[in-house]
């Protein structure tokens, strides 16, 4: 059959560099497709005309897919294209299915019984929690087990060496002996995971040549797609299989590579030439999803990389709306924003975000009005990450504060500073019918200076439980010391507006408490409505889909991007283009000025790069004005100053340091003093004077 009668008989539709792709059946070639480019189009087409044009037996060209679902959609596309009757000679495979293929047919010639395939979520979830347990990781955390698994699944991926997994780190853990660990228990119960599938087909295409010719043989012509998420291993195994007949075609595009994490391997697609001598680098470059106006911002901003091929992607749609930059007056405005659109729905509508974190509070928002909505993705490791363990164990206190097992789990993150043998033996064998702070200050074991903390701790637990659930958290945070705990440790702060956002949908404390718990139940109970217009929806989990209008959200420096190293901000760059070319008539980004009634210094980066804005430099921080000059403050003046002196703020004198204030009757102000003691002062006389002022404030 000839192209012209190939193109008449089937709906073949394609453009200059769509047919010179096509024609491309033998050798070494490598495709790279701009978002919404008809890349599968392309492939599935050229498939067809291998088999009716070139005479190539089906069961001889093997499809390498990224996933499962992609196996199936690529058959379906092809049937739809030329029927059933080579569909199912045709192999699609993932590169884990090709891999179980190699190890069966290994066992069966050698006669040898291949590890089992440990499979179950559960048991392997199971498995690395209890590593982390053995190894000094105190009660790890579902997303502590996560970071586990993700940074194994790295390692055997890029092909490390075993001095080279001694030397990889990771926050919180003793990560090379967990996975030294893990690969032990393995061989122990003859085991083995997703990632040692293809680290066994890669040591017997090395170690067994008649093996790997058998399979050279059955499939002298390869196809694979998404080559950019192809992890390091995986393209070895391809090039093994590949060297005898030299015929891979390989479609993708570097820009598109955002699997970093999971050890993708775009570097495969800039280096082709070199594993590869003589092979074709050809470009589809006409994006046929998006409009102009998106199309043309999209193709500058990626452009800012360096790690890339040179290509341009262009469009011959129309110009299209402009896109938009929404500038909310408030950051805890963007969810109610949300609710209008959800409700107005009438397109497809996408709200991509870089974290699942960030869909929470409009989840929530969603299901309180009963507005219909989809989920891509769900997960709860929110709940249980350490900061969101913290603030509700902190919360949950101010309902029983004799709960001595809940103190000691949080008390040296506040501002207390009592050390932990002193703590844990007062509280030993204590009443239950006492509190944990009464229990402290009749013990007669504190110095002068810890009790007023504990009797500050003691008025302010005494007040959270009345108080709203976001004026609660922010206490916490800003007056009991929870907030500088954070900073000292780099905690996620992120996760904390999440909490804060939330707390501002639920009232009380108790409420906010309770709320939480059926939050995370519901999310983890999530079901997919894929019939719903409005989808909620990682960057990562949209990719490969469209709508008809995108809202990215929390696209905001130390978030989106997370990174300042050039390679790094690289992979950042794809994340948020990939999300942006997502949209095919209409594209949104969600700003704010303030974050929570305070000025913001959020920068937006990538929204601005992406406009081709200038950013704007971050406002300096507002500090609180310190008391007037000599020439003194009015009345006036001092009586605004004097109602930010509470029990319970920390300040600091000219002459006597640091101190906390625990008691105030009218302008005196009783002081516990770190280092000279408890003192009274006129705090009128001292504003006056310049000699005291608020120490969070310098």
């Amino acid at each position: 059959m000839t192209y012209e009668e190939f193109k008449s008989q089937y709906p073949i539709r394609l453009n200059r560099q769509q047919e010179e792709a096509v024609h491309q059946t033998e050798g070494p070639v490598l495709l790279l497709a701009v978002p919404g480019s008809g890349k599968t189009t392309v492939l599935v087409t050229r498939l067809g005309y291998m088999l009716y044009c070139k005479g190539i037996r089906p069961e001889r060209v093997l499809t390498v897919t990224y996933t499962v679902a992609s196996t199936k959609d690529m058959k379906a596309r092809f049937v739809s294209f030329f029927g059933e009757e080579h569909a199912d000679k045709l192999t699609f495979r993932t590169i884990n299915g090709l891999c179980a293929v190699v190890i069966g047919t290994y066992a069966r010639q050698k006669g040898t019984e291949p590890f089992a395939l440990l499979d179950d979520e559960r048991q392997l979830g199971s498995v690395i929690r209890d590593l982390l347990a053995r190894t000094g990781t105190a009660f790890p955390s579902d997303l502590q087990v996560k970071d586990a698994r993700t940074h194994i699944t790295y390692c055997k991926n890029m092909m490390l060496t075993e001095a080279e997994i001694h030397a990889h780190k990771v926050d919180g853990m003793d990560f090379p002996r967990v996975y030294f660990e893990y690969q032990d228990y393995l061989l122990r119960s003859k085991r083995m995971d997703y990632d040692d599938q293809m680290v066994f087909t890669y040591r017997i295409f090395r170690q067994y040549p008649d093996i790997l010719a058998h399979f050279q043989r059955r499939w002298p012509y390869i196809c694979v797609d998404e080559a950019q998420d192809t992890s390091k291993i995986q393209h070895a195994i391809l090039r093994l299989l590949a060297s005898a007949s030299g015929n891979i075609f390989m479609v993708g595009d570097e820009d598109q590579s955002i699997y970093g994490f999971r050890a993708a391997w775009p570097q495969a697609l800039l280096e082709f030439e070199q594993v590869f001598p003589g092979g074709s680098v050809l470009k589809l470059e006409t994006n046929y999803r998006s409009t102009r106006a998106i199309v043309e911002k999209a193709d500058a901003f990626i452009r800012r990389n360096q790690n890339r091929r040179p290509k341009r992607m262009r469009t011959e749609n129309q110009q299209g709306s402009a896109i938009r930059k929404i500038m909310l007056a408030d950051y805890s405005r963007q969810y109610s924003y949300l609710l209008k659109i959800a409700e107005n729905c009438e397109g497809s509508t996408a709200v991509l975000y870089r974290n699942n974190d960030s869909a929470l509070p409009l989840i929530d928002l969603l299901e309180q009005k009963g507005v219909p909505y989809a989920c891509r993705q769900r997960e709860g490791f929110f709940f249980t990450s350490p900061l969101v363990r913290d603030v509700t164990d902190m919360l949950e206190f101010a309902f029983d504060d004799g709960n001595k097992d809940l103190f000691l789990r949080f008390y040296y993150k506040l501002d207390l500073k009592l050390k932990k043998a002193v703590v844990t033996q007062l509280l030993y064998g204590m009443s239950k019918d006492k509190s944990v702070f009464e229990v402290l200050l009749e013990s007669g074991e504190l110095e002068p200076w810890q009790i007023g903390k504990v009797k500050a701790m003691q008025t302010h637990y005494s007040k959270l439980p009345y108080l709203t659930s976001f004026a609660a958290i922010q206490r916490l945070v800003r007056y009991m010391g929870y907030g500088d705990y954070i900073q000292e440790q780099h905690g996620d702060t992120a996760k904390l507006d999440i909490l804060l956002s939330l707390a501002n949908q639920t009232p009380t404390v108790g409420q906010f408490l309770l709320h939480l718990r059926e939050l995370k139940d519901h999310i983890e109970n999530l079901e997919p409505r894929p019939d719903r217009p409005f989808v909620l929806s990682t960057i990562h989990a949209s990719k490969g889909l469209e709508y008809d209008h995108v809202i990215l959200i929390d696209a905001v420096d130390g978030l989106l991007p997370s990174a300042d190293e050039d390679e790094e901000l690289e992979e950042e760059r794809r994340l948020f283009y990939v999300g942006a070319t997502r949209a095919k008539k209409q594209l949104e980004f969600l700003c704010y000025e303030n974050k929570f009634g305070e000025p913001s210094d959020a920068a937006f980066t990538f929204v601005s790069q992406f406009l081709g804005e200038e950013p704007k430099k971050p406002p300096e921080p507002e500090r609180k004005p310190l008391p007037a000059k000599p020439s003194g403050p009015s009345k006036e003046q001092i009586a605004v100053w004097m109602k930010d002196y509470i029990p319970g703020t920390e300040v600091t004198h000219k002459i006597f340091g640091r101190g906390l204030l625990t008691k105030r009757e009218g302008t005196f102000a009783t002081i516990s003093f770190m280092e000279v003691g408890i003192k009274k002062v006129d705090l009128t006389t001292c504003l006056r004077q310049e000699r005291i002022w608020l120490t969070h404030f310098v």
